[in-house]
């Protein structure tokens, strides 16, 4: 079966016009073939997570678009850096911050997975846990130094269980500010 067309040409429409959409117009690919040749190259933006990913990859981007409107002065990575940059999500004054979603999962905890094996790690994790699997009926914001869970591949908490990591938690109405007094002391 010949079609017309490639991997190749996908990835060059994809970065010419910078939408999963656009591109599998302007190639005739299927997204659901586009969506995971420009997965596997890294290459989607967090949007066409939300439009095309799986479920949590369509959560972990809901949960960087939040993070962009708690923190509207933070800079994309993904956008203004590189997409689907590997090691961080946004710059906020120079604090680099890797966003992460999670539901509560069979075993009772929240959870994810840390950078260890990434080259270059972020300062913080900016962690949005919910009871469901969607941030839209209210979450818990915590902001986790990399450093202090560094040596672990993963992180659980249970939301009723008494943890250090209970000491990270914030009220994301204050994200913004907390930024900024960071800012101040840099």
């Amino acid at each position: 079966m010949t079609t017309p067309y490639t991997k190749e040409n996908v990835k060059t429409a994809y970065r010419q016009f910078g939408s999963l959409k656009a591109a599998c117009a302007e190639t005739g690919c299927p997204p659901y073939i586009a969506y995971i040749w420009l997965k596997k190259a890294k290459m989607l933006q967090s949007d066409d997570a939300v439009n095309y990913g799986t479920s949590s990859s369509r959560l972990g981007a809901e949960a960087e678009e939040l993070f962009g409107k708690l923190v509207p002065h933070a800079l994309p990575a993904n956008k203004l850096l590189e997409k689907n940059c590997p090691s961080f999500d946004f710059d906020v004054y120079g604090i680099t911050v890797d966003v992460k979603f999670g539901a509560v999962r069979s075993n009772g905890a929240w959870g994810f997975k840390t950078d260890k094996r990434k080259q270059f790690g972020a300062d913080f994790y900016a962690c949005f846990f919910t009871e469901e699997a969607s941030l839209q009926n209210g979450y818990r914001c915590f902001l986790i130094p990399c450093e202090h869970v560094g040596h672990l591949s993963s992180v659980n908490l249970k939301p009723d269980t008494k943890s250090w990591l209970w000491d990270y938690e914030i009220d994301p109405e204050n994200l913004s500010d907390i930024f900024m007094q960071m800012k101040e002391d840099v």
